[in-house]
């Protein structure tokens, strides 16, 4: 049993399912359950109950998963003192990041940016939603999240960036029109969902003819662009469909509808080189879009 078994049942142990677990772990699925399969060999016990909605772990496997956390804190503990020794920033990040800037911010623009500039440092990165990465964050698990929506955190943050909310529909249309047409539903954090409510029953006194429910952005898009409804979320969702007809939303006002996305971390955090060196990185991305 070495490192990569451990972050294996770890992993494992969060998603309590074969599936999401090996999409963490940019693995396939039979690869991951043959690695399974090794430790219970090796161990001589069986480790997870498959069910129909997941896994379960077995007595004797809770009590390897533990071993597996010890381990893995000891390793990195021991691994980033090391390595903070040389002058040179050095380490790991352990980085949570909302769905919606990962997927068009983080790989092309700023990872391998930073990882030019920092190649001794090794970044895991969680993405999600963002109400839940804040909670892992506010546990722990996470030296620094990049996520939507303002927390009221008194250490340090930083505002990185600001995106305006649009309505996008197949063909075009007016947002006097929308409680007329289908809508579909991207099932979202509960900080979001209140703004968007907000915005609609200001504007319409009808909530909308919700057609279908969807957990999954691209999904969303897609079905939108089949033409089978418009939906809500903010404009880079749109990235993919250059084609599809979309119009910021305002308030009553007058004023553009804006999602703000912030970086959170400790300021003890920030005594970590590899932290601070993020951080510092970010401050000065956010600076240039300004």
């Amino acid at each position: 049993m070495d490192t990569k078994d451990c972050t294996i049942l770890k992993t494992l142990a969060e998603e309590n399912n074969i599936t999401y677990a090996a999409r963490r772990l940019f693995m396939t699925q039979p690869a991951l359950s043959e690695r399974i399969k090794k430790l219970e060999k090796e161990f001589n016990c069986p480790i997870i109950n498959r069910q129909a909605r997941g896994v379960e772990f077995t007595y004797q496997g809770q009590r390897l998963v533990r071993y597996a956390e010890d381990l893995l804190n000891s390793y990195t503990s021991v691994r980033q003192e090391l390595l903070a020794m040389g002058s040179e920033p050095r380490g790991t990040l352990n980085l949570g990041c909302s769905n919606v800037f990962a997927k068009y911010h983080i790989p092309p623009h700023i990872l391998s940016t930073f990882k030019e500039a920092y190649p001794h440092i090794d970044i895991i990165m969680y993405t999600g939603l963002s109400y839940k990465l804040y909670h892992d964050f506010l546990e722990g698990r996470l030296h620094a999240a990049i996520i939507r929506g303002a927390h009221t955190w008194t250490e340090s943050k930083e505002h990185i960036w600001s995106e305006p909310f649009c309505f996008f529909n197949k063909t075009p249309c007016a947002v006097e029109d929308l409680p007329r047409l289908p809508y579909i539903h991207y099932q979202t954090d509960p900080n979001l969902q209140q703004t968007i409510d907000d915005w609609w029953y200001s504007h319409y006194s009808q909530p909308p003819m919700r057609t279908i429910e969807v957990n999954d952005i691209d999904t969303c898009m897609k079905l939108v662009n089949q033409g089978l409804g418009f939906t809500i979320l903010t404009q880079s969702c749109g990235n993919d469909y250059p084609n599809l007809f979309k119009e910021t939303l305002k308030d009553l006002d007058g004023h553009i509808m804006t999602r703000d996305t912030w970086m959170y971390t400790r300021n003890s955090a920030l005594e970590s080189k590899p932290v601070q060196a993020f951080y510092s990185f970010m401050k000065t991305w956010a600076d240039t879009k300004v």
